[in-house]
């Protein structure tokens, strides 16, 4: 669709299909995502994707779609059910992982938004991007959290194991991590034994632990708290928001 052809429809933006109004919006909006600068006349035409769930139809506008692929999307499990407008997750050619996205999750998504076209709020767009370590052994949950990580604003560095990010909060020197996102059950040194070594060393003292696992008893989250975690998410009520509310929080 050319840019110009957008116009305003009870204060949201819309398109005409076939000669009816659709409401539409921008995809990166409704994920979140860091706004990208963009300068006046470099989109004068976008790419329109028309999702149609019932009798409601969106138009999912993106700056460009660099190319199509037919993939077999994995569900989520149990621990990611609850990430919102994210359904499954695949495996591409080139061996990266991306998201499919829930159609009608994105439909809800955009009734709830009252942002104008193109348009958020400053509180929206971090200044500056903050560095956090992400422990998890877990190829498809390290993937998944990554990018809920990213699109919060973050700059995210991963790590396999506690070994793997004792490793890289040393490493890291020059630019200290602002937080730390572990899982608790991993090979060679597990998400306790990493937290406990955090705060045994002086200069981590003040660094926030956030503890994200499958173990979700009382005992459990008592013996996170007790290791010297500043939060305790439990996998199985496992909710986008509550880890970047958490993450806002703590920094």
């Amino acid at each position: 669709v050319r840019e110009r052809d957008i116009f305003t429809l009870e204060g949201r933006p819309a398109i005409l299909l076939d000669g009816q109004p659709v409401i539409a919006a921008r995809l990166e909006d409704l994920l979140e995502l860091p706004a990208k600068e963009r300068t006046a006349g470099t989109h004068d035409t976008l790419a329109c994707i028309v999702l149609q769930v019932g009798d409601e139809r969106l138009g999912l506008l993106a700056d460009d779609l660099p190319t199509e692929e037919e993939v077999a999307p994995k569900p989520l499990g149990a621990p990611l059910k609850r990430v919102r407008n994210v359904s499954a997750l695949a495996l591409l050619g080139s061996g990266e992982i991306c998201a499919v996205l829930n159609p009608s999750d994105l439909l809800r998504s955009a009734n709830q938004t009252s942002a104008e076209f193109g348009m958020r709020s400053a509180d929206a767009i971090p200044h500056t991007k903050v560095a956090v370590l992400l422990v998890e052994d877990s190829v498809l949950i390290r993937a998944m959290e990554k990018r809920i990580l990213e699109d919060g604003g973050y700059e995210v560095v991963t790590a396999v194991d506690g070994v793997d990010a004792l490793n890289a909060l040393n490493a890291n020197g020059n630019r200290p991590f602002a937080a730390v996102v572990s899982d608790i059950v991993m090979p060679n040194m597990d998400g306790l034994a990493l937290t406990a070594h955090i705060r045994a060393e002086p200069r981590y003292k003040a660094l926030p632990v956030i503890l994200v696992t499958t173990l979700a008893s009382d005992e459990d989250k008592r013996r996170g708290l007790d290791a010297g975690a500043n939060a305790y998410i439990p996998k199985p009520s496992f909710d986008q928001r509550v880890l970047l509310d958490t993450l806002k929080r703590l920094i």
